[in-house]
């Protein structure tokens, strides 16, 4: 056994804890696209469900000089957006909502507009205390067409329940794998009816050529303090991206 062997498992034992080479996938987002994706340019990045900009600053962080279009569609929400980013020129925040049809819908708006989400999607639960209002809604394939935008490379979907009518709305670029990465947030349990179901999304990606690239923010059933996972925020990649890097990444090591 080497010396350096050695002072890692004697650290492990000590500490509990495992030392890694390289970080497990699933950690850090711009990590494993440097590293498992080097051919991919983040230079275009759609936040859809952008609330106050919390996934905003972990993009810019990530990637610098990137294109981020933020979209949140509840009036004081969208404020504190325009307010956090008013410094930032290239994040651009677009008052809509985003579903499979465009129109105007009437949205519920929770307590203090910590969680928002089109009434229907609701599922019984109460998201109401903060108000309804009636938003614009649009789609992703109608947007894009009208502001000239042809390629995104990395959609981030947290739309409370609406994911999925959010890739319906985004067919034609979707369908064409002209976006490299898809965020969404998915229930893994079959007591969250709030969430769409993982395999909701699994199948309807496939079916365009998508496969899972990572899953982030694994959290477990809270409401009931069960250790079984709740949601996670699942990343998948075009089959495009995958054939593109495929011939230069590295096999991962141990």
């Amino acid at each position: 056994m080497t010396l350096a062997r050695y002072v890692k498992q004697s650290f492990e034992r000590l500490t509990g804890l495992h030392l890694h080479r390289t970080l497990p996938r699933g950690v850090d987002f711009a990590y494993d696209v440097v590293r498992s994706l080097p051919r991919l340019r983040i230079e275009t990045v759609f936040d859809v469900g952008a609330h106050m900009g919390q996934s905003v600053r972990e993009f810019r962080r990530a990637f610098p000089v990137a294109d981020i279009h933020c979209f949140e569609p509840v009036d004081a929400t969208f404020k504190l957006l325009q307010s956090m980013l008013a410094h930032d020129s290239r994040s651009m925040c677009h008052r809509l909502a985003m579903a499979a049809e465009p129109g105007r819908r009437e949205i519920a708006v929770g307590a203090e507009s910590s969680m928002s989400g089109f009434r229907e999607h609701a599922n019984g639960r109460d998201m109401s205390v903060g108000g309804i209002e009636m938003v614009e809604v649009d789609t992703l394939d109608r947007f894009c067409a009208m502001h000239g935008v042809l390629h995104i490379n990395l959609l981030k979907i947290d739309t409370e329940g609406g994911d999925l009518d959010v890739l319906k709305g985004g067919e034609g670029l979707i369908g064409s794998q002209c976006v490299d990465l898809i965020q969404v947030e998915a229930g893994m349990s079959p007591s969250n009816t709030w969430h769409v179901p993982f395999d909701a999304f699994r199948d309807h990606l496939a079916a365009r050529g998508y496969a899972l690239f990572a899953l982030y923010h694994q959290v477990p059933e809270w409401p009931t303090g069960e250790p079984h996972l709740r949601r996670v925020d699942a990343m998948f990649v075009s089959g495009r991206v995958i054939a593109d890097n495929r011939a230069i990444v590295a096999p991962a090591g141990k």
